[in-house]
């Protein structure tokens, strides 16, 4: 069954102009060999039949006439008799006449005789009324021996030649093959025509549906009025639908698009407020109360107030660090300051503190230079999310980040250990870390890409186009 599907996938990956000139060629080649075959056969079993009749016609005349040379004893009359008669009819190649004991009394041989020939005519020569047919450094003869009954014992022998018929059957057979050639070709010349009929307006259509994919609406021209031309009308009944539903389509995403532009800058705006707020009043307001507990712990009396005290300012210390991280979780200054390497690098210290964790980053390609705004901020939370998702979800204890900016593409590629899970739960569930970062992505004008299985870990691999500050300005 194996090599059927395998001969079933070739033919049907063959073009449709090449099958059908194929159909054609091997109809013309089969045709012509079927009737070669039946022609030659029907030419080779009436050669036969004729040479028989052939032979056995000119021993009966030679048969009816010699008794009149025998009766009178004209030898030599008898000779020049056969040799005329062969001279006239081309078929015969020798005669020969016998006597009653065996002897040879004339033939068409000359002066030189075969000896072969004289042994077997004498064996022969009783046995008459028989057709056989000789095999002979000429070719086939077919001979036949009769007796003369007109007042004579004797017997003659004709020996009939199929050169002459048999290369006329060979020059009709040549002749008929050369009128089956041309004919093929004929045919395969029709069939080309044909096929390029048909193939043409197909090959437009397989182009137009190329071009649909990538994005154009070609409108084609039925140039017939037969089914390829429905097929074609049809075709661009459709590649207006599908204009028409792309462009609605377009519509559709240009206004989810900037509608969650809007919603991410609204964000990330609140979240710079919040962060700016929180370090500023809340973290002043702090440090200023932490400042005022150190002096009311220096003029404090007992031991145990300045205890209290001392406890109260390990609190209001811990209170600044959480405000500090929450500042940084919701925006780091030093991203908009310094830029995303840095940032990146407080990021993953900042997990590595909090978290017990492993994480290996490399950057490369950032040197001297740094992307637009909107690409930093993309890119720092994809990073943040996916951490805090391998370590939160996955329990991962190694990861490693890889972030490379090469040519016009920053890639991203982050990778751990943790727990994994199947990646078509995504279908059936709202996961809104992933779906956050993939609408990030999008906005972008990037692409995104999950590996993951359980117990296998999970991969991430981001890219994004590398626009500079100085493009986004």
């Amino acid at each position: 069954m194996l090599p059927l599907k395998k001969i079933k996938r070739y033919l049907l990956s063959i073009s449709l102009q090449a099958k059908i000139i194929g159909m054609v060629i091997g109809l013309t080649l089969f045709m012509g060999t079927v009737l070669s075959l039946q022609v030659s056969r029907y030419l080779n079993d009436h050669t036969i039949a004729f040479m028989e009749q052939e032979s056995k016609s000119m021993a009966n005349e030679l048969a009816y006439k010699i008794p009149d040379y025998i009766l009178i004893n004209d030898l030599y009359g008898l000779t020049r008799f056969l040799n005329s008669t062969r001279k006239n009819r081309r078929d015969i190649r020798y005669m020969v006449v016998i006597d009653a004991q065996g002897n040879i009394l004339a033939h068409t041989f000359g002066s030189r005789f075969p000896v072969e020939l004289r042994n077997h005519l004498r064996l022969l020569s009783r046995r008459q009324n028989e057709v056989q047919v000789l095999r002979t450094n000429e070719g086939l003869i077919w001979e036949t021996v009769l007796p003369v009954l007109q007042g004579w014992q004797g017997s003659v022998a004709v020996g009939v030649t199929d050169t002459f018929v048999r290369r006329e059957n060979q020059d009709f057979i040549h002749g008929l093959l050369l009128t089956t050639f041309f004919v093929g070709v004929t045919g395969i010349l029709c069939a080309m025509v044909l096929s390029w009929l048909i193939a043409r307006p197909v090959k437009e259509l397989l182009h137009a549906t190329h071009a649909i994919r990538e994005g154009r609406y070609p409108v084609l021209d039925p140039v017939s009025r037969d089914e390829v031309g429905a097929l074609t009308r049809a075709f661009n009944d459709m590649s207006n639908a599908f204009q028409v539903a792309n462009e609605a389509r377009r519509e559709k995403e240009t206004i989810s698009r900037n509608f969650l532009q809007k919603i991410i800058t609204s964000q990330e705006n609140e979240r710079k407020r919040i962060a700016r707020e929180l370090h500023d009043q809340t973290g002043q307001s702090l440090a200023s109360l932490s400042i005022g507990l150190n002096l009311l712990e220096r003029s404090a009396e007992s031991a145990d107030m300045r205890r209290r005290i001392h406890q109260l300012k390990e609190n209001i210390e811990q209170e600044l660090d959480a405000i500090h991280n929450l500042a940084l979780e919701l925006r780091p200054s030093i991203l908009d300051d310094i830029g995303l390497v840095a940032a990146l690098t407080m990021l993953v210290q900042n997990f590595i503190k909090i978290n017990t964790v492993d994480i290996q980053q490399n950057i490369v390609g950032f040197q001297e230079r740094r992307p637009s705004a909107a690409i930093e901020t993309c890119l720092y939370r994809i990073i943040q999310e996916a951490i805090h998702n391998a370590i939160r979800h996955g329990r991962a204890r190694h990861i490693s980040l890889f972030l490379e900016w090469a040519e016009t593409t920053i890639r991203l590629v982050i990778d751990d250990d943790g727990a994994g899970f199947d990646p078509d739960i995504l279908r059936q569930t709202d996961r809104l870390g992933i779906r956050g970062i993939q609408e990030r992505v999008e906005l972008a004008g990037g692409t995104f890409r999950l590996e993951s299985e359980p117990g296998q870990g999970t991969m991430i691999v981001v890219t994004v186009p590398a626009r500079t500050g100085e493009e986004n300005a």
